[in-house]
């Protein structure tokens, strides 16, 4: 199976389906694309609002503990702290960070909600790499700092170490301890590291930080009042910078919904709007049938109702035209009938017996020919009322009819009863032509009844005649046309018993096809299609 046919299958048959599915997909391709679109404008607005919230809190910190003494700086660091951010006081800023654009933007932001500090403040976005790489050095100057470079009491008389402890050049709590980012795992990746520099605003807070004395690593720092260096860096690492996820459950779900409600009201809206096609073609198929209906309900959308419109004037044009040619033929019968009647009288005045008796033998078969005319005439017009009646039945009840008088005839069926709507006696006479004409010249008559794979029916009539030529199975359905080396007046009628059979079947929207028999002779097939629902 390929993928026209798997597409074919999948596509729906109505025009109600077809409207809803394509509705449907417009609605999901809109969603999509502005989805899409507005994902990325979310995604970009909450990281701008991430970054932003980010640096202005780092920002108040850096001022609290600009214009806090040291002997604070421990409580204010407990309160920057959070599960997504962490922050600590080091002598110097990581310095081997890369520095890509958006650090670069971010810097700049930060330094002018700092008010431009003499030492620029850094921003960094860590990538994973970047992230262990950092951890990696720490780690390095970890082992080589150890305890040994640890404080004691007299070394620095403006560190006070029960404030702050020095590890690897790093300033920490002391009561949060050395593995100060460890619970920012850089699987978090991307992070955003913050550097900012610390200038106090005077007092004992411009001369307690450690890096105050640290400039030559010997206990004599820089001392002088012209150099303005911070006293320490405050480093903050911030996770939760990812963009968050195009796609989330709750966009997927509102898609969901919104896709659900809109095509509920697009399939009641179709169903609306396909209501009058369906009264439409049902309609169509009882004019089809012989059956005329009355006018359609001229409403919905205008071009169903100029379709409406057109259909009734249609059909009623067409009734007419049966009707007055119903009431020509009946004159024109009754118009015959008059000079047969009087021309049988003068042949009875005829004195020659031989050609009064041929006279009135023509007589006979010109009053016969009109007859047949007029029920030629009355199975086409199809007056008679439609009605439900079980198929099955009334072909087995003909069959019986013949058998109790003789006649060799066999009905093969499964007994199910099948109902259809019809003219009873308009179908009864078809199949008695056709069943007559099998046993005028055959020996033994089959008839069968089946369903159809479309939902139809099928009846067959076999007998085991001598058949009809393929060339001439078109033309036997003609009016009074006769095979004359077969079949005459006197055993085959005047040649409208095929004719009136096929005019009734195709009243119903059927159709007879003649095929040579599997036993040799002829079989009919009737086929009656389905009823449209």
């Amino acid at each position: 199976m390929n993928l026209r046919s798997f597409g074919s299958r999948l596509w729906p048959k109505t025009l109600a389906g077809q409207l809803v599915l394509l509705i449907l997909g417009a609605v999901i391709l809109t969603h999509v694309v502005l989805g899409f679109l507005l994902a990325e404008e979310r995604r970009d607005a909450v990281l701008t609002e991430r970054r932003g919230g980010a640096l202005a809190r780092v920002a108040a910190i850096s001022r609290v503990l600009a214009a806090t003494p040291s002997e604070n700086w421990r409580d204010v660091l407990k309160v920057g702290q959070s599960p997504q951010s962490v922050m600590r006081l080091v002598e110097q800023p990581d310095a081997d960070l890369p520095m890509s654009d958006i650090s670069n933007m971010l810097s700049a932001r930060l330094n002018q909600a700092l008010d431009g500090p003499a030492v620029p403040a850094r921003v960094h976005i860590l990538s994973e790499d970047d992230c262990r790489e950092v951890e990696a050095r720490e780690k390095d100057d970890r082992k080589k700092h150890h305890d040994d470079d640890d404080v004691r009491d007299g070394d620095r008389d403006h560190v006070r170490e029960k404030d702050w402890k020095k590890s690897w050049g790093r300033y920490y709590p002391s009561h949060i301890g050395p593995r100060f980012f460890d619970h920012l795992d850089c699987v978090e990746a991307p992070l955003m590291q913050i550097s900012v520099p610390i200038f106090p605003s005077g007092g004992s807070g411009a001369q307690s930080g450690p890096a105050a004395s640290s400039g030559s690593g010997d206990g004599s720092g820089l001392n002088a009042p012209d150099v303005v260096q911070p006293v320490v860096w405050l480093e903050a690492r911030i996770n939760g910078m990812a963009p968050p996820p195009r796609v989330v459950l709750a966009n997927i779900l509102r898609v969901a919904i919104s896709t659900l409600l809109i095509g509920i009201i697009a399939y009641f809206l179709a169903r609306r709007m396909t209501r009058s096609w369906a009264v439409l073609a049902q309609a169509a198929d009882r004019v089809g049938r012989g059956d005329y209906p009355e006018p359609v309900p001229e409403k919905g959308p205008i071009e169903i109702r100029r379709a409406a419109k057109a259909f009734n004037r249609m059909t009623a044009r067409l009734k007419r035209f049966v009707e007055d040619r119903t009431r020509m033929l009946a004159a024109i019968s009754h118009d015959l009938r008059t000079p047969i009647t009087s021309l049988r009288l003068r042949a009875e005045f005829v004195e020659d017996g031989e050609n009064r008796a041929r006279i009135i033998e023509t007589l006979n078969e010109m009053e016969q020919m009109v007859e047949a005319a007029m029920t030629f005439a009355r199975e086409e017009t199809a007056n008679e009322k439609t009605r439900k009646i079980d198929i099955t039945a009334l072909t087995e009840a003909i069959v019986e009819d013949l058998m109790e008088t003789g006649h060799p005839i066999r009905f093969h069926g499964d007994g199910a009863s099948r109902v259809y709507p019809c003219r009873p006696l308009s179908i009864k006479r078809a199949l008695g032509n056709l069943i007559s004409n099998a046993l005028t010249f055959g020996d033994l008559v089959e008839v069968s009844l089946k369903p159809a794979d479309d939902g139809g029916i099928w009846i067959e009539i076999s007998d085991d005649g001598p058949g009809i030529p393929p060339e001439q199975r078109d033309q036997v359905f003609e009016p009074f046309f006769r095979l004359e080396t077969s079949r005459n007046r006197e055993t085959g009628g005047i040649g409208l018993g095929l004719a009136i059979a096929r005019t009734a079947i195709r009243a119903h929207g059927g159709e007879i096809y003649l095929e040579d028999a599997p036993a040799g002779g002829l079989l009919a097939r009737i086929y009656l299609p389905p009823i449209a629902h």
